[in-house]
C-alpha cells in the first residue's frame, strides 16, 4: 500500500508542505526576533528619556541636601528592564557598567546630546549575559557627565520566539492534517484514470478489446489526453483485429477458388472425363488458376518485406513513357470487354531514375483497383506530367469514389470496401513501394464522382536501398 503511487503522491504533497510549512515557520521566527528587537529598543527609549531627566535632576540638587527618594531598584522594577549608569560613581545604588563595555568613550560623554539616544550591546562586569542597551545623556549645571542606560538580557529578546512556538505548532499540525486529507483525495483523482487504464489494458493483454475507458467526466488534462489516447489504441487494435479476420476470410476464400478449380481439372483429367480435344483447354484453365494463386503468395511475401524493410530495390533509368504504356496494354482488353472507355495521356512522359519494375507494379495495381470500381460505360485515364522536377502519374477513374473517413484507411494493409473482390492489399503495397521509392502516393475522392490517385517520383533522385 505504501509503495502505491497514489500513497507516494499523497506523502510527496504532505512533504512539500511540512517542508514550506518549515521554512514558513523560520521566516516567521526571524522576522519575530526582528519584530521584538525593534520594540525592544522602542520601548527602553521611551523609558529611558523618561529616567535620563529624573537622574538629571538628581544630579542638579546633588549638595543641596535633598535626597533621592527613589531607588535604582525600583526604577528598575517601574520600567522592566536592568538600570545601569555610565559616568562617575555619584550614586552607590547605581550598578556600574565600565564605559568601555558599554560602548561609550570613557574620555568625554558630551557627544550624547540633549535628546540623543545611543543603541548598543554590551556585558556588565557584574554579568555574564550579554544586554542590548538604550543609553541616554545625564547632565549636571548643563554639562553631559554621564548617560543612564536601560537595558535588557539579549537572550531574553531573541529566545521570545518561544512564546508563538506553541501556536506555530498547532497550525502546522492542523495544516498537515489538512493537507494529507487533501492530497489523499488529488492522489487518487490523479492515479484513477491509470487504474482504469490499468485494468483496461490488462483485458486487451488476455485478448478481450471490448473495453471502453473514455467517459463524459474524462478530464482534459494531460491524464485525459491519455485516456483518450489509450482507447483511440484500443479502437485501433480492434479494427485491425476485425481486419485481419476479415483478411484471413478473404485469402480464405481466394486460396479455395483456384485449388477448388485445379482440384476439379485434375481429378476430371486423371478420371478420363475431360475428352482429349478439351485437354488443352482444361490445362490453360489450371495454369490460370495457378498464376492467381501465384499473384496471391507474392502480394503476402511483398507485404511482409515491406513492413520488415528488408524489400530491396535498384536505381535505373526507367523511361516513364514506355513503361506507362506497357502498362495500359495489359488492360486494353479488360476495357473494350467492360465497355470502358481507357484514355491513356502518357506521351513526352520523362525518364527518371527509380525502380522500373516497382513502378510497373504500381502502376499496375492502381489500373486494377481503377477497372475494379468503375462500372459499365464508365471511364479510366491514365497521365503522365511533370512540374518542379516531380513526375506525377495519376489514375483516375469514375467509380462511386470514397468517403472522406476512409481515404486514409484504403491504404491499410487487409482493408478493403464492402463489394470488392481480392485481399486488399494492392493499394497497401502501392504505398509502401512508393515510399521505398522515395516518392509518395495519395488519392483524392468525391463519392459519386470517382476517385484519382496520384504517383509522384522524383526525377534525378538516386534511391537507398531498404
Amino acid at each position: 500500500m505504501l509503495r502505491s503511487l497514489r500513497a507516494r503522491l499523497a506523502f510527496l504533497f504532505v512533504g512539500m508542505l511540512l517542508l514550506a510549512g518549515l521554512i514558513a515557520a523560520l521566516v516567521v521566527v526571524k522576522l519575530y526576533q526582528s519584530y521584538v528587537r525593534d520594540q525592544t529598543k522602542s520601548a527602553l527609549t521611551k523609558q529611558v528619556d523618561a529616567v535620563a531627566p529624573y537622574y538629571t535632576q538628581v544630579l542638579s540638587n546633588f549638595g543641596k541636601g535633598r535626597t533621592n527618594p527613589v531607588t535604582s531598584k525600583q526604577l528598575a522594577q517601574m520600567t522592566d528592564a536592568d538600570l545601569y549608569f555610565g559616568g562617575p560613581v555619584l550614586f552607590p545604588n547605581l550598578p556600574h557598567a565600565s564605559p568601555k563595555q558599554a560602548g561609550i568613550p570613557s574620555s568625554d560623554y558630551a557627544f550624547l546630546k540633549r535628546g540623543e539616544h545611543a543603541v548598543f550591546e554590551f556585558s556588565p562586569p557584574s554579568s555574564n549575559k550579554t544586554f542590548i542597551g538604550v543609553a541616554a545623556p545625564v547632565s549636571m549645571n548643563g554639562a553631559v557627565v554621564g548617560a543612564v542606560i536601560l537595558a535588557k538580557p539579549l537572550s531574553d529578546v531573541n529566545n521570545a520566539w518561544r512564546n508563538v512556538t506553541g501556536p506555530i505548532a498547532i497550525g502546522l499540525v492542523i495544516g498537515l492534517i489538512a493537507a494529507f486529507i487533501l492530497a489523499s483525495l488529488v492522489a487518487q483523482r490523479i492515479t484513477r484514470p491509470l487504474t482504469t487504464i490499468g485494468a483496461a489494458a490488462d483485458r486487451v493483454a488476455r485478448g478481450d478489446l471490448d473495453v471502453n475507458v473514455v467517459t463524459p467526466r474524462t478530464s482534459d488534462d494531460e491524464l485525459g489526453a491519455l485516456t483518450t489516447r489509450f482507447q483511440g489504441m484500443v479502437d485501433r487494435l480492434r479494427e485491425v483485429d476485425e481486419l485481419e479476420r476479415n483478411f484471413l476470410m478473404r485469402v480464405t476464400h481466394e486460396l479455395r477458388t483456384p485449388l477448388t478449380a485445379i482440384s476439379g481439372h485434375v481429378q476430371a483429367v486423371g478420371d478420363g472425363v475431360v475428352p482429349l480435344d478439351e485437354m488443352e483447354d482444361s490445362m490453360e484453365a489450371v495454369t490460370e488458376e495457378v498464376r492467381r494463386l501465384e499473384r496471391l503468395v507474392n502480394d503476402l511475401l511483398d507485404l511482409t518485406r515491406l513492413e520488415a524493410h528488408q524489400f530491396r530495390v535498384v536505381s535505373e533509368e526507367v523511361g516513364l513513357e514506355t513503361l506507362l504504356e506497357q502498362a495500359a496494354a495489359s488492360f486494353r482488353e479488360k476495357a473494350r470487354a467492360n465497355d470502358i472507355d481507357f484514355d491513356t495521356t502518357t506521351a513526352a512522359a520523362p525518364t527518371v531514375m527509380s525502380d522500373g519494375d516497382r513502378v510497373l507494379q504500381i502502376v499496375t495495381n492502381l489500373l486494377d483497383n481503377a477497372f475494379r470500381w468503375t462500372p459499365r460505360g464508365g471511364v479510366v485515364r491514365l497521365a503522365c506530367v511533370t512540374s518542379s522536377g516531380i513526375a506525377a502519374i495519376t489514375v483516375t477513374d469514375s467509380g462511386p469514389g470514397i468517403a472522406p473517413a476512409d481515404l486514409q484507411s484504403v491504404f491499410h494493409p487487409f482493408y478493403s470496401r464492402r463489394g470488392e473482390g481480392g485481399t486488399g492489399l494492392g493499394l497497401s503495397i502501392a504505398r509502401e513501394l512508393a515510399q521505398a521509392l522515395g516518392g509518395r502516393l495519395a488519392v483524392e475522392s468525391e463519392l459519386g464522382k470517382g476517385s484519382t490517385f496520384t504517383l509522384s517520383l522524383p526525377r534525378n533522385r538516386r534511391r537507398r536501398r531498404r
